[in-house]
């Protein structure tokens, strides 16, 4: 199930675009911030869209936060080489 490059709907609003799944979270792009989901609140996966129920938005915007930190991270060359680059 394809859950990136979506747009994120709570309460029928848009409320960003999907764009990774991290800590069995979905990471959306909220305006400028970034926000982690849990997948356990996502309650759709439509062609162009995924619906989700209420969470936690102070702990999202943590997990969103973690997440920058994480992919912020610089790839040593062992990494590289594990993945052909």
């Amino acid at each position: 199930m394809e859950m990136i490059c979506k747009f994120v709907v709570k309460d029928g609003r848009v409320i960003g675009e999907s764009i990774d799944v991290f800590e069995n979270t979905l990471i959306v792009k909220s305006g400028s911030d970034f926000i982690g989901i849990p997948l356990e609140n996502v309650v759709e996966v439509g062609k162009e869209k995924i619906t989700v129920k209420d969470f936690d938005e102070k702990t999202a915007k943590e997990v969103g936060k973690r997440w920058i930190v994480e992919k912020s991270k610089p790839v040593s060359l062992e990494e590289l080489e594990k993945i052909g680059l």
